[in-house]
């Protein structure tokens, strides 16, 4: 299929890091069998720099001016800022020539993929794909455009939004639960769409076939980034798992993730005496996720993170599955990571924040520690037969070989 596939234009603020995290490292796996030579990626030169594209992908490579204001943005003063100076930018966009514009014609794409996590870069892929006039593909990993509401000279968010998914050749989403929203809110139907999940690598992993030995301690271990729709899960959790502990069972958290996560809250995790296991490179990670009786999913029980949590499946969700652990989910009932985990029958979810009944419910995991292999069994089997890179990756060129033939 490699010969045949398109020259691919992709937008986006993230690069083809391989020891990134969330849709970072989804990009890289998505993409990883794509013929480099078909591939260009155009990202602002901050990101760039801090996470620069894993070999092959260095070789395609354009970077988008940052127009970094000369005023510090994480101050009280410079917050203020933000929203009039991302208007600048935009508007900016609007008014200047697109850049690196002749790289870009001798490129000649024949599809525009577009992942924006920001306006301004939707903005960036509308005004390559009215300019190409080739198709366009928009993939959209959470619901960050809801209730934004910027404004600039020449447009504002939701008009661009509306826009974009209306001319896009097709929807690449991460959950059929974030199509149905985006459809109902700008009332537009997709041409086409595709369910695109983060895929993992199989090679060198085996199912679990025997249940684990029980160690002593029963640990359950959360791996990745700590944002608001994660955090007051999490600290649920871990104020109960503090509880259970000091009522006598032998149970620990430890936490896989960035510095800064666990700085940000420190004070909390050492009260409730959580672990810290640092952040472990991507090629690392399953083997200390195996070491875990429960992996945890943690997503937002708070009504301002709800259109987050309604509508993003955890990319971390396909890795926990190969690990040959159960999945442990808390969250609401409407959260689109738990939904994923109903209709594939392949973990535990704990659906209340309150400490007395995660605490009963933990018990009872520790009680059925053997059992919940089981899950652990599927999980694995439904990873192999629907999400390893093989199977997404193929689906995924297909889709977008289709869209390159649209006229």
């Amino acid at each position: 299929m490699s010969a045949d596939l398109p020259r691919l234009l992709i937008v986006s603020e993230v690069t083809f890091n391989k020891e990134g995290k969330g849709a970072t490292r989804t990009l890289f796996n998505l993409f990883k069998n794509y013929p480099v030579e078909k591939l260009l990626l155009l990202a602002p030169e901050n990101a760039l720099k801090q996470q620069p594209p894993s070999p092959p992908f260095n070789q395609q490579v354009i970077s988008f001016p940052g127009y970094q204001p000369p005023i510090n943005l994480n101050n009280r003063f410079g917050k203020l800022f933000k929203p009039w100076l991302l208007a600048t930018k935009i508007q900016l966009l609007d008014w200047l020539p697109i850049p690196h514009l002749q790289t870009l014609e001798a490129f000649q794409p024949e599809v525009i993929f577009v992942c924006p996590h920001n306006i301004r870069y939707l903005r960036i892929g509308q005004k390559l794909a009215r300019h190409f006039r080739c198709p366009s593909l928009i993939y959209l990993m959470d619901d960050w455009l809801a209730n934004k509401k910027l404004w600039w000279l020449s447009g504002n968010t939701q008009q661009v939004a509306y826009q974009s998914l209306q001319e896009a050749t097709g929807w690449l989403m991460i959950s059929e639960q974030l199509q149905t929203e985006l459809s109902r809110r700008y009332q537009i139907q997709p041409q086409r769409s595709l369910i695109v999940h983060n895929p993992v690598e199989l090679t060198g992993k085996e199912p679990p076939s025997e249940p684990p030995q029980a160690r002593k301690t029963f640990q359950v271990a959360y791996a990745g980034s700590i944002y608001p729709m994660h955090y007051d899960a999490l600290a649920a959790i871990a104020e109960a798992v503090f509880e259970l502990k000091h009522d006598g069972e032998d149970i620990e958290l430890i936490l896989y993730t960035n510095p800064s996560f666990w700085n940000l809250y420190q004070h909390h995790w050492e009260k409730w005496e959580v672990i810290y296991g640092s952040l472990i490179p991507y090629e690392e990670l399953n083997s200390y996720l195996k070491q875990a009786d429960l992996l945890l999913v943690a997503t937002s029980f708070l009504p301002e993170n709800s259109h987050l949590v309604r509508a993003s499946v955890l990319t971390k969700l396909t890795d926990y599955m190969v690990a040959g652990r159960p999945i442990l989910a808390c969250g609401p009932n409407y959260s689109a990571s738990h939904k994923f985990l109903k209709t594939w029958n392949c973990g535990l979810l704990c659906e209340t924040n309150q400490i007395k009944q995660i605490k009963e419910f933990l018990r009872l995991q520790i009680a059925n520690r053997r059992s919940n292999h089981l899950l652990a069994q599927k999980a694995f089997a439904v990873v192999k037969d629907n999400f390893s890179t093989e199977v997404v990756n193929n689906k995924l060129y297909s889709f977008i070989k289709s869209i390159s033939q649209i006229k």
